[in-house]
């Protein structure tokens, strides 16, 4: 009779599709063991009421819920203590979906960002209206060296959370004072930043505000942006506009993309504003 029919570990692991040795280290952990000792040859064998266990300590487990938590179930199990671990057990799946959906944003962003830096022409000056843009920002030490840069992109990464899914660099980049973009100083670093618009953060934000700026696409070296910063202050003056803040540079295709300097691409971006007559 099937009802009566007992089952070896091997004919168990066989039908519930799971290795001897995890129902083996179940049975060393009490968590689940044969039923049936037979009284002749001490075999041990599983009952087929037990197939429900099973499949439950199965779907636990596949909710990641660890083994003392389903022991602890197992010995004591009651609706309300079901009820609590799964609820315990969701709000952290919840929360794990969160961050498999920024880890999506994240990367389509940075799907889109070198895609599109790959297909722009460098040399050429455009006048955007951009967003107000969430910002978390250190200042940056006169004359600081690539290692005092990867300490600053360090630190602010360590205050924020999920950035250990951040695809490569992510939105990381500099700004240049106004003064200094005036006085052609385009290496005078003011702010080495993070932008933050796919980071589910709550706290109050730095800001680069919503308005007009003159942009370009600079091919090859961030030490070597002179030349595009000439060009986009020429474009300025010619269109009738002036700086009204500080630049930014947005690191598109980096170090993290490429080692090749020939193949990175910065944007710089240079708040504008039309000329007072």
């Amino acid at each position: 009779m099937l009802l009566h029919k007992r089952f070896t570990i091997g004919e168990m692991a066989k039908m519930h599709r799971i290795p001897q040795s995890t129902l083996r280290y179940y049975d060393e952990k009490g968590i689940f063991q044969p039923a049936v000792v037979d009284e002749n040859t001490q075999y041990r064998y599983y009952t087929i009421d037990q197939f429900s266990m099973l499949d439950t300590i199965k779907f636990l487990r596949h909710l990641n819920i660890p083994l003392k938590d389903i022991k602890l179930y197992i010995d004591e199990r009651t609706p309300t203590l079901a009820v609590n671990m799964l609820e315990q057990q969701r709000n952290m799946m919840l929360q794990k979906q969160k961050e498999i959906e920024y880890i999506l944003a994240k990367m389509n962003h940075k799907i889109d960002l070198i895609t599109e830096a790959l297909c722009r022409e460098p040399n050429v000056v455009s006048f955007k209206q951009l967003p107000k843009r969430n910002i978390t920002s250190l200042p940056v030490a006169p004359n600081a060296t690539d290692e005092m840069f990867e300490y600053y992109i360090h630190s602010l990464q360590s205050n924020l959370p999920l950035l250990d899914v951040s695809l490569f660099s992510g939105d990381i980049g500099v700004t240049v004072p106004k003064e200094a973009v005036l006085n052609l100083e385009f290496q005078l670093y003011g702010k080495v930043f993070i932008l933050l618009d796919y980071m589910p953060i709550e706290k109050k934000l730095e800001t680069f505000e919503a308005g007009m700026y003159a942009c370009a696409y600079h091919h090859g070296s961030y030490e070597e942006t002179g030349a595009t910063y000439e060009l986009i202050l020429q474009e300025i003056e010619r269109n009738g506009y002036e700086i009204c803040g500080d630049a930014i540079e947005l690191g598109l295709v980096d170090w993290s993309v490429t080692e090749d300097p020939l193949q990175q691409v910065t944007e710089i971006q240079v708040p504008v504003c039309k000329c007072a007559i």
